[in-house]
């Protein structure tokens, strides 16, 4: 036996179906998600809006509508209220900043060595390298000193591990 909200699903599938096909008016795309536009009886001004986001499977219905320019101006602001252009928003974001500071660089790099000039040994190289994994950075080994890129938290995290610690070789950033 189904239950009520299967019911109610299937219903407004065969309600799209059969209206696509009979009572299709137009159907447009706001970015990317997919419109379509259906009158909700033959000869009537009443518009239904179904409306198809890019993640979506299915039509879902967004409502009825007393004309076509309501239709129109809703689906619109659904559609802007939606955020379905993240990327988008995100890209204009860094543009502005990049307008106004600059080029715009999320990681930050630190660079360590021993205070007394020594290279760093092996075990502790090793044990940066766990833990720079851990965090999701990006380390290098080079003439004895390890370079390790990330985001400013994460690099003040792996900071006060290692920075200052007897057991480590007494470390300092360059």
């Amino acid at each position: 036996m189904k239950t009520f909200v299967e019911l109610r699903n299937q219903l407004d599938e065969i309600n799209f179906k059969q209206d696509h096909k009979k009572n299709h008016v137009s159907s447009t795309k706001i970015k990317n998600t997919e419109v379509h536009y259906h009158s909700e009886k033959k000869g009537s001004k009443k518009i239904r809006v179904f409306v198809k986001p890019k993640s979506a499977k299915d039509f879902e219905e967004l409502g009825v509508f007393k004309d076509m320019n309501t239709a129109k101006k809703s689906a619109e602001q659904f559609v802007k209220l939606m955020g379905e252009d993240l990327d988008e928003g995100v890209s204009i974001l860094k543009q502005i900043v990049e307008k106004v500071d600059g080029p715009v660089d999320l990681d930050e790099s630190e660079t360590y060595r021993r205070r007394d000039g020594k290279p760093i040994d092996k075990q502790t190289i090793k044990q940066m390298e766990r833990m720079a994994r851990d965090y999701k950075m990006k380390i290098k080994v080079k003439d004895g000193k390890v370079e390790v890129s990330g985001a400013k938290k994460k690099m003040n995290d792996f900071g006060m591990i290692f920075v200052g610690r007897s057991r480590y070789g007494d470390l300092t950033t360059v």
